[in-house]
């Protein structure tokens, strides 16, 4: 039996979640546990029984590749011990685990960064792509990060001798073609 307490008990303690948003986490937990995986996937870390972290995802609605992280909370005590970091990481790898690529993005307040690690997600390969200062109240900003992930390729040096030899094919072409407008050396 799943008791959901102990993740809203999490966001309550991490002092970054007013109370509507601790409404939607918990209607959110809700569907999760009468459908897990549908929409939303929990990943969670734990420390023997306790929870040290969770991260709470779904794909984005119309859309193939893109996936939304919509709650990422770390136990205070474990702040800076890499729980962030580790939830990412899982986050990321069950991303690629059905797709060959993938755009996370994560909507946050500065309460919530400063609650998993203020440097986590830009540390964790997340680009800022939106700031709005002030939005929640006087000095909690809202920010959009995202990150584009892939799937490493089979062999880095077969990826190589791939790349290389469409660079020379495409060079090739450029200069049968007689493609004036290409900057002298480039493709070499």
């Amino acid at each position: 039996m799943i008791d959901i307490r102990e993740y809203e008990q999490l966001a309550l303690d991490s002092g970054a979640y007013r109370d509507i948003e601790i409404d939607i986490l918990k209607e959110t937990l809700a569907s999760w546990k009468a459908r897990p995986g549908d929409p939303y996937t929990i990943l969670e870390l734990r420390d023997g029984r306790v929870l040290a972290g969770f991260a709470v995802f779904c794909r984005a609605p119309n859309t193939e590749f893109t996936y939304d992280i919509l709650s990422l909370c770390v136990d205070p005590v474990y702040r800076g011990k890499g729980v962030g970091r580790r939830l990412l990481e899982m986050l990321e790898e069950e991303a690629l685990g059905s797709d060959p690529a993938a755009i996370l993005r994560c909507e946050t307040s500065r309460k919530k960064q400063e609650a998993i690690g203020a440097e986590v997600l830009e540390d964790c390969g997340y680009s800022l792509i939106g700031h709005i200062a002030d939005f929640y109240e006087g000095g909690d900003d809202y920010f959009m990060y995202a990150r584009h992930a892939s799937r490493p390729l089979a062999s880095a040096s077969a990826a190589g001798q791939a790349a290389g030899a469409a660079g020379k094919a495409g060079a090739a072409a450029a200069s049968a073609a007689g493609n004036a407008s290409e900057p002298e050396g480039a493709g070499k």
